[in-house]
């Protein structure tokens, strides 16, 4: 039976969906759960809640961080560039307009040309799964992905001038990360629940390497953004874009960014402790909790409530499901909702729609003074989502037969081979722009072993 003693929730139980109820029932029957912290922005999630923190006795559980492994949040404040110079409409739509013809956005999206970036090497061993991952890392390092993944530009309430908030995470690379993890959990420690791996084993500590991994590379990819919109704001303020003061600009403004990640596990003292959509909130810790595509971002300082596991929620919080959301609202009432911000709204974004979020503010009353303190406020004046509609999705394809290795999500297969010397060498290209949307080409796994 759960042990109710061992749950802190900062929001009525009774108010949370019943799916989220099972999953915090679930957890708490766990023999290895220490305690279980539940945000005011909770709602069903895979396995853990959303909006959930579970502190484990020496226990990991890949599904606890899940996916999208360093997904979080960076926001970036502009002090010198006062936000009215960035209003007119005009200087808005330019601005959206470059930020969606630089940074790839939606499912599977990835860069014409890949991003030098660092070979991933599993701390298993496991060449098939470094493979799978490093197939993606170059090519969606600095792309946004989809869902509630966005870039908005926005207001200070507090000074007057431009900031610029980016949700993003490890994309391909930390899903398939990910994915394998939790597959070798199900299986590893016998001694253990299917799901579960014991800090102590070697796959435990391979987890936690391989998510080392995705976390940096979440955090470098928020920060590749960043500086691309950085850019293209000064670009667009009549700064100098070629000269050194330019650069050391964008390094100021990035050396003071906040750059938090609220989807990983923590080894601690007391236990292992997960982060599922939740914000770190240690005492002084700076966060970010944005709302929805109107509502704008807080920002917040920790106060280490230890209590609630020293963490905050991570936002407002799903009150519909995507598909609920796209049955429930037309375009037309879309586009209302967002009147007065210069987004793409279009039936990609329905999903996002404002309503389909609880309300913040008392999200934000839940938690304020108990776990965060809020220390600035920024309203949305740009707002960029991945959206699937019109989009081409880029394909893998095999240089040698032509198979595609791309899967439905529009992801690299794990049977995908990059090799881009040998594909030199061997006369083959390695990106080409169709009318159907960028290909890269690699090797399918038996080409690849009869090249050699």
């Amino acid at each position: 039976m759960a042990d109710m003693n061992k749950l802190r929730t900062l929001v009525p139980f009774s108010e949370l969906d019943l799916e989220a109820q099972d999953q915090i029932h679930h957890a708490l029957d766990l023999p290895f759960l220490k305690a279980l912290a539940i945000m005011p922005d909770c709602h069903a999630g895979y396995s853990l809640p959303i909006g959930g923190i579970a502190l484990l006795d020496d226990v990991l559980w890949p599904a606890a961080v899940g996916f999208d492994i360093g997904c979080g949040m960076c926001c970036c404040l502009l002090t010198d560039i006062r936000a009215d110079s960035i209003a007119p409409k005009k200087t808005r739509e330019k601005i959206l307009k470059q930020i969606l013809r630089q940074i790839p956005m939606g499912k599977g999206t990835q860069h014409e040309r890949s991003v030098p970036y660092l070979e991933f090497q599993s701390a298993t061993g496991n060449k098939e799964l470094d493979r799978a991952v490093n197939a993606a890392v170059g090519a969606q390092m600095g792309t946004l992905g989809s869902g509630n993944h966005f870039i908005e530009i926005g207001r200070s309430l507090e000074t007057g001038c431009v900031g610029v908030t980016i949700h993003s995470g490890s994309r391909a690379p930390g899903w398939k990360i990910a994915d394998w993890h939790m597959r070798e959990a199900n299986e590893a420690d016998k001694e253990l629940p299917r799901g579960f791996l014991s800090l102590t084993s070697e796959s435990g500590r391979q987890y936690l390497a391989d998510m080392a991994y995705a976390e940096q590379y979440a955090s470098d990819n928020r920060k590749h953004m960043m500086d691309a919109v950085l850019r293209i704001i000064l670009d667009e303020y009549k700064a100098t874009g070629k000269d050194m003061r330019f650069d050391m600009r964008v390094k100021g403004y990035m050396a003071a960014m906040v750059d938090e990640n609220h989807n990983h596990a923590v080894v601690t003292p007391e236990g292992v402790l997960h982060r599922k959509g939740a914000t770190p909130a240690d005492e002084g810790r700076k966060g970010v909790i944005p709302a929805n595509m109107k509502h704008g971002v807080w920002v917040t300082e920790g106060l280490g409530n230890e209590q609630f596991l020293s963490s905050a929620a991570h936002g407002a919080g799903r009150r519909l499901s995507r598909l609920a959301a796209k049955r429930k609202f037309d375009l037309s009432s879309h586009r209302m909702q967002m009147k007065g911000i210069t987004c793409n709204v279009d039936k990609g974004t329905l999903d996002e729609d404002p309503r389909a979020y609880k309300d913040i503010n008392r999200v934000m009353e839940l938690q304020e003074g108990i776990v965060v303190t809020t220390v600035g406020r920024l309203v949305p004046m740009i707002v960029a989502k991945g959206s699937e509609v019109g989009r081409k999705t880029a394909t893998y394809r095999c240089a040698v037969c032509g198979n595609t290795l791309t899967d439905r999500r529009g992801e690299p297969l794990a049977a995908v081979v990059v090799d881009k010397g040998l594909m030199r060498e061997l006369g083959y290209p390695e990106e080409r722009e169709t009318s159907k949307g960028p290909v890269t080409y690699a090797f399918c796994e038996k080409c690849y072993e009869n090249a050699h």
